[in-house]
């Protein structure tokens, strides 16, 4: 890791102001993500957003470098992508990572794994999640899954985050690390690949101890992200996500930890503030006690978009970003699918 530090501490520290630094790196691994989520056509108009960013304590970029549909957004050399038709996107990787350095903005490659609706059509269904009846299963949202019980489908995965860090990625932050959950209309499936004896926390523990062992050579940060109760419950068995198995072989943990998608219940608060920031703080605060490896860092995922949350607007954002301070966590990504970052860059308006 200590080639990564020191080739972020030359690029950034040149590139800083004193009104908004650029991300800071001291060993070890610890600089203060203050990011943005952007899905491929924002990543294809960067230009759009690199004038608010440099005028903004923004300082890193998540991009999807393959998506929730499965599409492989940039111009991928892993054959088995075109093969399945998984190549859609035109974000030419190389150029962005130069517009990126060049601007002094940190780069994260989003790599969505097992909701993957062209994989799971592809050779009639070979690895996708399947019905009682043995057709091609979706989940309540109508989105299609594959086994992550199978290596090929572990290694495909795998195969695209040695791409991309191989042209210069420095993190990949790997997404849908879990099985489908029961949510929405919900039928009964089968794992075609499912192994006897082996749960569904050890396949999905076990994928990211194979992605770290392919990936270690090439000295990259490894990053996960994980539902908001992952952090509070002993484990997500439906899904599959134990944090401490998890944190074993990442780097940055990102909960998503999004006030509206929590229950209303949750850290209830006749004021709402209260209780947005405590949903973040004390989620973030639970999740640091349950990890003592200190080389593991949280970097939580914030509410960018207005979803059950009647006071949205930047006074809300800023909320919830005094929140991960306070639990002196390593940073936060704001979520807003759509790349609309209005609210948040009003926040930095003189």
């Amino acid at each position: 890791m200590s080639s990564i530090i020191l080739f972020l501490s030359s690029v950034f520290c040149l590139l800083s102001s004193e009104e908004y630094p650029r991300i800071s790196v001291e060993p070890p691994h610890s600089f203060p993500y203050k990011g943005i989520y952007l899905n491929y056509i924002a990543g294809y108009h960067i230009d759009r957003y690199i004038d608010k960013i440099n005028n903004s304590e923004i300082n890193c970029i998540v991009v999807d470098f393959k998506n929730a549909h499965g599409f492989v957004t940039y111009n991928t050399e892993v054959e088995f992508a075109e093969e399945i038709g998984a190549k859609r996107g035109n974000l030419n990787l190389e150029k962005l990572s130069k517009i990126c350095e060049n601007n002094g903005i940190y780069l994260i490659g989003r790599i969505v794994l097992f909701q993957d609706s062209v994989l799971a059509f592809y050779n009639k269904g070979e690895f996708a999640i399947r019905t009682v009846d043995n057709k091609i299963w979706s989940d309540g949202h109508r989105k299609y899954w594959v086994d992550p019980y199978s290596k090929n489908v572990r290694d495909y995965n795998i195969e695209i985050a040695k791409d991309i860090v191989k042209r210069g990625v420095k993190e990949v932050q790997f997404d849908y690390v879990r099985f489908p959950s029961r949510s929405g209309r919900f039928t009964p499936y089968t794992l075609a690949y499912e192994i006897e004896g082996i749960s569904k926390e050890q396949v999905i523990a076990g994928f990211l101890k194979e992605a770290r062992e392919a990936l270690s050579p090439m000295d990259v940060i490894i990053a996960c992200d994980v539902y908001g109760y992952t952090l509070w419950l002993p484990s997500l068995k439906e899904e599959g996500q134990k944090l401490e198995a998890m944190a074993d072989n990442v780097d940055i943990i990102c909960p998503m930890l999004y006030p509206s998608h929590f229950h209303k219940n949750f850290m209830k608060s006749a004021i709402p503030f209260e209780r947005e920031y405590n949903c973040i703080y004390k989620s973030l605060v639970k999740g640091k006690e349950r990890i003592q490896n200190n080389s593991v860092g949280f970097v939580s995922y914030i509410q960018g978009f207005n979803f059950r949350s009647p006071n949205f607007g930047p006074q809300y954002i800023q909320n919830q970003i005094e929140a991960v301070e306070k639990a002196d966590a390593k940073g936060y990504i704001v979520w807003n699918a759509g790349g609309n970052y209005k609210p948040l860059f009003e926040l930095f308006k003189k």
